[in-house]
């Protein structure tokens, strides 16, 4: 080749990177600024990127509403899946209902169709094709009937409205039960399969139970809150670091000692409301270990020997959010909705990622976006009764009258 071709070939190459980076730098800057993301509610409002997502996942559980059992599009893939990107989801709905007071009954209405999805047999049949038995939800699998809990206390929290108490009661006494149950042998808690315990599954149960206390007026996370989180301090804590190993297995009673980045943001977040001077003080270390940062830009590794992780990444806009990180956040955002493939539909003005329906893309992103931070949703003034509502009935109530037992 000669000189004056590799020279305009390379030219060519420079003004296509140039150009590149012209583009990014143009759609960064037109992104919503970091801080809007962090104002408190009732100065909070809701960003463009999150009035189109939002418009997105109501026509997404829109058309599931009408469609049954079904989930039409949906990456079957990762289906194992799809319980953590509907409950991460519904967790978005009291952020939502506290930023825009308005849209509050629209919030509650669609995690109740979250709560029909979560509840169909294509979510939790991974229990019976994994061969872990018929019944997900009576013993062991907090990973899931943990996620159920918290979005019938949620529902409850929000609205005031006794329609899934009976659900919510005897789902929680079950979970109560067997961390009693716990007592007899090596641990405290719940496992989320047979001979596998994790702690970030128990977080999001003794979430569910702490909401139930303050509906009921019960001391049910007080008390096995305290057991449980005794447990983890003495068995689930790395030395080195402070943050919590990746599992334990009761049969052995062997903590493993490896560290996750998605499940430890996940646990700091879900356990702030329990121990937040120990979170803040764990929070700077996830960083240092597990993030990776690129200019305007940030990911997280999932182990802290690999490399960028997808999934770690979000549940890291999940942790830099719960923590005020506004500089962190914004790089993971940015990384996000542009190595998403934030897409805009200009006939119908919503915005999702990728294919039309990429599971663990759309809706945690603007459920982690519109997050205003457990404690706040904990303390906020919702529309409860003014005086404890009495404990449902629930002697008549079977574990499958619970689950949608139909596969469509």
């Amino acid at each position: 080749m000669k000189a004056k071709s590799i020279l305009k070939l390379l030219a060519g190459l420079v003004l296509i990177g140039l150009g590149l980076v012209l583009t990014l730098a143009f759609r960064i800057h037109n992104f919503p600024q970091v801080e809007a993301y962090f104002e408190a509610p009732g100065n909070r409002k809701i960003q463009k990127d999150e009035v189109g997502q939002w418009q997105y996942v109501r026509q997404l559980y829109t058309e599931m509403e009408a469609t049954g059992e079904e989930f039409k599009g949906w990456d079957e893939s990762q289906q194992d899946k799809w319980k953590y990107a509907i409950a991460f989801l519904a967790y978005g709905m009291p952020s939502m209902a506290m930023i825009k007071p308005d849209e509050a009954p629209m919030a509650a209405y669609y995690l109740s169709v979250m709560i029909h999805k979560m509840k169909a047999k294509k979510v939790w049949s991974d229990w019976q094709r994994h061969g872990f038995g018929d019944d997900p939800i009576c013993k062991d699998n907090l990973m899931y009937k943990g996620h159920l809990n918290l979005m019938y206390g949620l529902y409850q929290l929000m609205t005031g409205s006794d329609r899934y108490a009976k659900e919510f009661t005897w789902l929680t006494q079950k979970i109560v039960e067997e961390i009693e149950q716990s007592k007899e042998g090596p641990y405290r808690g719940v496992a989320c399969e047979p001979d596998r315990y994790f702690v970030q599954c128990n977080a999001v149960g003794l979430l569910s139970l702490e909401i139930y206390d303050r509906i009921y007026g019960t001391p049910y996370a007080k008390y096995e809150g305290a057991e449980v989180m005794q447990f983890v301090r003495e068995r689930l804590i790395d030395p080195e670091t402070g943050l919590y190993r990746e599992a334990y297995h009761p049969s052995h009673d062997l903590a493993i000692p490896y560290l996750s980045g998605s499940t430890n943001a996940w646990t700091m977040v879900m356990l702030r409301p329990f121990d937040k001077e120990y979170q803040a003080k764990i929070y700077p270390k996830w960083k240092k270990i597990f993030v990776r940062e690129y200019g305007p830009f940030a990911a997280v590794r999932e182990s802290r020997h690999g490399g960028p992780s997808r999934l770690a990444t979000l549940f890291g806009m999940l942790a830099a959010k719960e923590f005020g990180d506004q500089e962190l956040f914004g790089r993971l955002r940015n990384t996000v909705d542009l190595g998403g493939f934030l897409h805009q539909d200009t006939e119908r003005g919503y915005l999702r990622y990728g294919t039309a329906n990429n599971t663990m893309l759309n809706g945690l992103v603007l459920s982690f976006k519109l997050h205003v931070g457990w404690q706040r949703i904990l303390d906020h003034t919702w529309p409860q009764p003014e005086a404890l509502p009495p404990v449902p009935e629930i002697s008549a109530i079977q574990a499958f009258d619970l689950m949608e037992t139909r596969t469509f």
